[in-house]
Protein backbone atom coordinates (compact mmCIF):
# COMPACT_ATOMS: atom_id res chain seq x y z
CA UNK A 1 0.00 0.00 0.00
CA UNK A 2 1.33 3.41 -0.93
CA UNK A 3 0.29 6.89 0.06
CA UNK A 4 0.64 10.44 -1.19
CA UNK A 5 3.54 12.08 0.73
CA UNK A 6 1.61 15.37 0.66
CA UNK A 7 -1.65 13.90 2.01
CA UNK A 8 -1.07 15.63 5.34
CA UNK A 9 -3.01 18.93 5.03
CA UNK A 10 -0.77 21.98 4.70
CA UNK A 11 -2.55 25.16 5.72
CA UNK A 12 -1.55 28.79 5.62
CA UNK A 13 -1.45 28.77 9.44
CA UNK A 14 1.16 26.03 9.36
CA UNK A 15 3.18 27.83 6.70
CA UNK A 16 2.93 31.22 8.42
CA UNK A 17 3.15 30.27 12.11
CA UNK A 18 3.97 26.66 12.89
CA UNK A 19 6.79 25.97 10.43
CA UNK A 20 8.74 29.16 11.28
CA UNK A 21 8.38 28.21 14.96
CA UNK A 22 9.73 24.72 14.32
CA UNK A 23 12.63 26.06 12.28
CA UNK A 24 13.46 28.27 15.26
CA UNK A 25 13.30 25.20 17.50
CA UNK A 26 16.03 23.65 15.36
CA UNK A 27 18.37 26.37 16.60
CA UNK A 28 17.43 25.52 20.20
CA UNK A 29 17.64 21.73 19.99
CA UNK A 30 20.15 21.29 17.12
CA UNK A 31 18.43 18.03 16.06
CA UNK A 32 20.04 15.23 14.13
CA UNK A 33 18.46 12.27 12.40
CA UNK A 34 20.05 8.80 12.25
CA UNK A 35 18.93 5.78 10.24
CA UNK A 36 16.06 7.45 8.37
CA UNK A 37 17.55 6.52 5.01
CA UNK A 38 16.77 2.84 5.70
CA UNK A 39 13.09 3.52 6.53
CA UNK A 40 10.57 2.95 3.70
CA UNK A 41 9.48 6.32 2.35
CA UNK A 42 6.46 5.38 0.23
CA UNK A 43 4.14 3.38 2.50
CA UNK A 44 2.30 3.81 5.82
CA UNK A 45 4.27 2.79 8.90
CA UNK A 46 3.73 2.45 12.63
CA UNK A 47 6.43 4.41 14.48
CA UNK A 48 6.79 3.42 18.14
CA UNK A 49 8.79 5.29 20.77
CA UNK A 50 9.18 5.94 24.48
CA UNK A 51 6.97 8.77 25.73
CA UNK A 52 9.31 11.59 26.82
CA UNK A 53 9.14 12.93 30.38
CA UNK A 54 7.66 16.20 29.17
CA UNK A 55 4.69 17.62 27.27
CA UNK A 56 5.97 16.23 23.93
CA UNK A 57 4.73 18.63 21.22
CA UNK A 58 8.12 20.21 20.45
CA UNK A 59 9.65 16.82 19.66
CA UNK A 60 6.69 15.88 17.47
CA UNK A 61 6.90 19.12 15.50
CA UNK A 62 10.63 18.72 14.95
CA UNK A 63 10.19 15.10 13.91
CA UNK A 64 7.49 16.05 11.45
CA UNK A 65 9.63 18.78 9.90
CA UNK A 66 12.64 16.50 9.55
CA UNK A 67 10.86 13.37 8.32
CA UNK A 68 8.12 14.48 5.95
CA UNK A 69 7.62 18.24 5.74
CA UNK A 70 11.10 18.73 4.27
CA UNK A 71 11.29 15.18 2.89
CA UNK A 72 9.36 13.24 0.24
CA UNK A 73 7.91 10.82 2.78
CA UNK A 74 4.53 9.62 3.95
CA UNK A 75 3.47 11.87 6.87
CA UNK A 76 2.61 10.53 10.30
CA UNK A 77 -0.29 11.22 12.63
CA UNK A 78 0.75 11.48 16.31
CA UNK A 79 -1.61 9.54 18.58
CA UNK A 80 -2.52 10.98 21.96
CA UNK A 81 -4.85 10.46 24.88
CA UNK A 82 -7.48 13.19 24.92
CA UNK A 83 -8.99 15.25 27.75
CA UNK A 84 -5.88 15.38 29.95
CA UNK A 85 -4.64 18.35 31.99
CA UNK A 86 -2.28 19.18 29.12
CA UNK A 87 -5.19 20.00 26.85
CA UNK A 88 -6.37 22.73 29.21
CA UNK A 89 -3.19 24.75 28.66
CA UNK A 90 -3.64 27.84 26.48
CA UNK A 91 -2.72 27.23 22.86
CA UNK A 92 -2.44 23.46 23.01
CA UNK A 93 -5.71 22.83 21.18
CA UNK A 94 -4.44 24.98 18.29
CA UNK A 95 -1.14 23.08 18.22
CA UNK A 96 -2.92 19.71 18.33
CA UNK A 97 -5.05 20.58 15.32
CA UNK A 98 -2.12 21.76 13.25
CA UNK A 99 0.29 18.93 14.00
CA UNK A 100 -2.40 16.45 12.97
CA UNK A 101 -2.88 14.51 16.20
CA UNK A 102 -5.51 11.77 16.35
CA UNK A 103 -7.06 10.04 19.33
CA UNK A 104 -5.16 7.04 20.71
CA UNK A 105 -7.67 4.39 19.62
CA UNK A 106 -7.36 1.40 17.32
CA UNK A 107 -10.14 2.76 15.12
CA UNK A 108 -8.37 6.09 14.58
CA UNK A 109 -5.02 4.41 13.92
CA UNK A 110 -6.45 1.95 11.40
CA UNK A 111 -8.29 4.76 9.66
CA UNK A 112 -5.07 6.72 9.22
CA UNK A 113 -3.04 3.72 8.05
CA UNK A 114 -5.69 2.53 5.61
CA UNK A 115 -5.98 6.10 4.35
CA UNK A 116 -2.30 6.11 3.39
CA UNK A 117 -0.76 7.88 6.40
CA UNK A 118 1.64 6.65 9.08
CA UNK A 119 1.01 6.84 12.83
CA UNK A 120 3.32 7.71 15.71
CA UNK A 121 2.55 5.80 18.92
CA UNK A 122 3.88 5.90 22.49
CA UNK A 123 2.78 2.53 23.94
CA UNK A 124 4.06 3.32 27.44
CA UNK A 125 1.99 6.48 27.77
CA UNK A 126 1.79 7.92 31.29
CA UNK A 127 3.93 5.08 32.67
CA UNK A 128 6.89 6.58 30.82
CA UNK A 129 5.81 10.19 31.21
CA UNK A 130 6.25 9.78 34.98
CA UNK A 131 8.73 6.91 34.91
CA UNK A 132 12.49 6.51 34.77
CA UNK A 133 14.45 8.43 32.18
CA UNK A 134 15.34 6.55 28.99
CA UNK A 135 13.49 3.36 30.04
CA UNK A 136 10.48 2.05 28.18
CA UNK A 137 7.59 0.30 29.94
CA UNK A 138 5.35 -1.55 27.49
CA UNK A 139 4.49 -4.55 29.64
CA UNK A 140 1.10 -5.78 28.51
CA UNK A 141 0.81 -3.07 25.87
CA UNK A 142 0.12 -4.87 22.58
CA UNK A 143 -2.24 -2.45 20.87
CA UNK A 144 0.41 -1.17 18.48
CA UNK A 145 1.18 -4.75 17.38
CA UNK A 146 -2.51 -5.53 16.76
CA UNK A 147 -2.90 -2.32 14.75
CA UNK A 148 0.20 -3.06 12.65
CA UNK A 149 -1.00 -6.61 12.03
CA UNK A 150 -4.50 -5.58 11.00
CA UNK A 151 -3.24 -2.83 8.70
CA UNK A 152 -0.32 -4.84 7.34
CA UNK A 153 1.94 -1.92 8.26
CA UNK A 154 5.61 -2.38 9.23
CA UNK A 155 6.72 -1.12 12.63
CA UNK A 156 9.70 1.22 13.01
CA UNK A 157 11.30 1.69 16.46
CA UNK A 158 12.20 5.29 17.24
CA UNK A 159 14.43 6.72 19.98
CA UNK A 160 14.69 10.41 20.88
CA UNK A 161 17.98 10.91 22.69
CA UNK A 162 17.89 13.93 24.99
CA UNK A 163 14.10 14.12 25.26
CA UNK A 164 14.04 13.01 28.90
CA UNK A 165 16.63 15.61 29.88
CA UNK A 166 14.67 18.75 28.91
CA UNK A 167 12.81 19.10 32.23
CA UNK A 168 14.75 17.59 35.16
CA UNK A 169 11.98 18.26 37.72
CA UNK A 170 8.20 17.84 37.94
CA UNK A 171 5.67 19.31 40.36
CA UNK A 172 2.21 17.83 40.92
CA UNK A 173 -0.49 20.41 40.26
CA UNK A 174 -4.12 19.83 41.20
CA UNK A 175 -5.74 16.48 40.49
CA UNK A 176 -3.48 14.54 38.17
CA UNK A 177 -1.79 17.64 36.75
CA UNK A 178 1.91 18.27 36.30
CA UNK A 179 4.22 21.23 35.94
CA UNK A 180 7.55 20.46 34.33
CA UNK A 181 10.53 22.52 35.42
CA UNK A 182 12.17 24.60 34.19
CA UNK A 183 9.17 25.98 32.29
CA UNK A 184 11.35 26.67 29.28
CA UNK A 185 12.86 23.33 28.22
CA UNK A 186 16.62 23.10 28.45
CA UNK A 187 18.42 23.39 25.08
CA UNK A 188 19.59 19.79 25.11
CA UNK A 189 20.57 18.39 21.71
CA UNK A 190 17.90 16.04 20.35
CA UNK A 191 18.88 13.05 18.24
CA UNK A 192 16.19 11.05 16.44
CA UNK A 193 17.27 7.45 15.87
CA UNK A 194 15.30 5.09 13.61
CA UNK A 195 15.68 1.36 14.08
CA UNK A 196 15.31 -1.59 11.74
CA UNK A 197 11.90 -1.87 10.07
CA UNK A 198 9.93 -4.81 11.51
CA UNK A 199 7.50 -6.77 9.33
CA UNK A 200 4.03 -7.00 10.95
CA UNK A 201 2.82 -10.29 12.45
CA UNK A 202 -0.14 -12.37 11.30
CA UNK A 203 -3.27 -10.65 12.59
CA UNK A 204 -4.97 -13.99 13.14
CA UNK A 205 -2.24 -15.40 15.40
CA UNK A 206 -2.59 -13.97 18.92
CA UNK A 207 0.65 -15.60 20.08
CA UNK A 208 2.54 -14.11 17.16
CA UNK A 209 1.13 -10.66 17.91
CA UNK A 210 2.14 -10.95 21.58
CA UNK A 211 5.63 -12.14 20.67
CA UNK A 212 5.99 -9.36 18.13
CA UNK A 213 5.02 -6.74 20.73
CA UNK A 214 7.67 -8.04 23.13
CA UNK A 215 10.30 -8.16 20.40
CA UNK A 216 9.51 -4.62 19.26
CA UNK A 217 9.79 -3.42 22.87
CA UNK A 218 13.23 -5.02 23.21
CA UNK A 219 14.35 -3.53 19.89
CA UNK A 220 13.15 -0.07 20.91
CA UNK A 221 14.91 -0.24 24.28
CA UNK A 222 18.12 -1.43 22.64
CA UNK A 223 17.92 1.46 20.18
CA UNK A 224 17.29 3.90 23.03
CA UNK A 225 20.26 2.48 24.96
CA UNK A 226 22.53 3.03 21.96
CA UNK A 227 21.11 6.52 21.43
CA UNK A 228 21.62 7.38 25.09
CA UNK A 229 25.26 6.30 25.00
CA UNK A 230 25.83 8.43 21.91
CA UNK A 231 23.97 11.43 23.31
CA UNK A 232 25.72 14.76 22.89
CA UNK A 233 26.62 16.86 25.90
CA UNK A 234 23.99 19.51 26.79
CA UNK A 235 26.01 22.45 25.54
CA UNK A 236 27.85 20.69 22.72
CA UNK A 237 27.77 22.33 19.31
CA UNK A 238 29.12 19.23 17.54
Amino acid sequence: MTGDPRKFPRTWRQEAVLIPLVRALKLWYRPRVHGLEAVPRDRPLVYVAKHPRTWLYFEIMLLGLLTFWDEDRVPFRPMEKRNTSLHRLPGTSWIRRHVGTIEATEEAALGALRGGESVLMFPGGARELYGAADRIDWKGRRGFARIAAQAGAPVVPLAIAGADQQHPARLSVGKGGSLWLPLLPLPVPLDFWFGETLAPPDAGDAAAVAGFAEGAARATQALLDDATRARRKPWSLT
